[in-house]
């Protein structure tokens, strides 16, 4: 049976031991396979797979990071804690994908997606 409890406050950090400071929502895709339903001329349902990369989408404050250098960084691995409801997600050979646009008004840096080999998880 799965965990209730949802949101509180959610730690992102690098391999290299650089912590993002998140804001708003965090989305993640971690299924490896998108599928699509296929009508055939007889009325019949097939369904067909595509393989995809394990994906998060996320929102930071502006505190300065180098987007160039995030973007041209090597493949790194990123941890997502859960503090309030003691999950841990773990995308594993990552890499930073999208066009980083900061909005002066909030300081809210979006635009990018995290594209992983692999994710795990761990409940608390």
């Amino acid at each position: 049976m799965g965990n209730k409890d949802f949101g509180g406050r959610i730690t992102m950090r690098l391999s290299t031991g650089e912590a993002i400071s998140l804001r708003g929502t965090l989305n993640m895709q971690t299924s490896g396979l998108s599928t699509e339903a296929v009508t055939n001329q007889d009325g019949s349902v097939d369904r067909t797979a595509t393989v995809q990369p394990r994906r998060f989408e996320i929102a930071f404050a502006d505190r300065g990071l180098d987007h160039d250098a995030l973007m041209k960084s090597p493949r790194f691995n990123v941890t997502f804690d859960e503090e309030f409801t003691g999950v841990t997600h773990y995308f594993t050979d990552a890499f930073v994908t999208g066009d980083p646009q900061t909005n002066r008004m909030t300081g809210e840096v979006t635009g990018l997606t995290g594209v992983a080999e692999k994710y795990s998880r761990r409940d608390g």
